[in-house]
């Protein structure tokens, strides 16, 4: 007797189990039978990082060891501010490639990357192909003074004095075309030269791309008078988009963003010594 009442008891709770799977899986069954159904939520994979195109000369702006095409361990202002914009773009850098020179970064082929960071000048590259930034960092000439010299308030103040630039340079032309000084200006083979002239008082101000000066004064502090303001020159340097990216107006955003919250200046100061853009334009 006992034995049948036991019997029946586990009869009973497999019936139980049965009847409850089977309410589960029906909605399932229920839905996959129905293709009006919504479909269940499928994840979706993050999208790939950015490759990025440098082309490495200048040490303070981008550096690196070359394997291949490829850069790695790459270090600098413009490597440092192409990963913020990725950050901020949702994304990360993938690679860094190295195009040389930098013109061939805009050549009419469709580019093999995304981005490109390499002290470009919209006058001196070609635009095919490619969508350019707003600039990120000024390409004006720097006026550094011999010690002693009083601070000039405006361009006319130096019309008067020696000037001195390197044989060639854009600073050069400057002197001759913007200043329009009365004295024959120097032109030194190097910066060496051109530091020594600085040094010595032979030149009263030396004129130098504005994102060197603070290399050019790091370390003469004593024998060198300070970078007293910077003269327009250019439309500054910019980044180039692959426009199949479709990140050309978030880049300039962030770009636009980065200067306004002070990130660019403080990687100015890191990289180069000084932010050009901080110095008191001459007119």
């Amino acid at each position: 007797m006992r034995r049948r009442r036991l019997r029946r008891i586990r009869n009973r709770r497999a019936f139980l189990v049965i009847v409850g799977c089977a309410g589960v899986m029906s909605p399932i069954a229920a839905q996959a039978a129905d293709p009006s159904a919504p479909a269940a939520a499928v994840s979706i994979q993050p999208p790939g990082g950015l490759v990025v195109a440098l082309a490495p000369g200048d040490s303070a702006m981008q550096a690196g060891v070359l394997r291949g095409d490829e850069v790695v361990l790459a270090r600098g202002l413009e490597v440092d501010l192409a990963r913020l914009v990725a950050r901020r773009l949702g994304s990360r850098i993938d690679r860094f490639v190295q195009v040389r020179p930098a013109g061939r970064l805009l050549a009419g082929t469709p580019p093999r990357w995304q981005l490109a960071l390499a002290a470009l000048e919209p006058s001196h590259v070609t635009r095919s192909g490619v969508d350019l930034s707003t600039p990120y960092l000024t390409t004006d000439v720097a006026v550094v003074l011999r010690r002693g010299l009083p601070r000039p308030r405006r361009l006319a103040d130096l019309r008067g004095r020696v000037l001195c630039a390197l044989r060639g340079s854009e600073s050069a032309h400057v002197i001759g075309a913007t200043v329009r000084p009365k004295r024959r200006p120097l032109l030194a083979p190097g910066r060496e030269r051109l530091r020594s002239l600085v040094r010595t008082g032979a030149c009263d101000a030396a004129f130098v791309p504005a994102i060197e000066a603070g290399r050019f004064v790091r370390g003469h502090a004593r024998q060198l008078g300070p970078v007293a303001g910077r003269i327009e020159h250019g439309a500054g340097l910019v980044a180039a988009v692959a426009p199949a990216s479709g990140l050309t107006a978030a880049v300039d955003r962030e770009l636009r963003r980065l200067r306004s919250e002070g990130t660019l200046g403080r990687l100015a100061r890191r990289w180069l010594g000084l932010d050009p853009a901080a110095l008191r334009i001459l007119r």
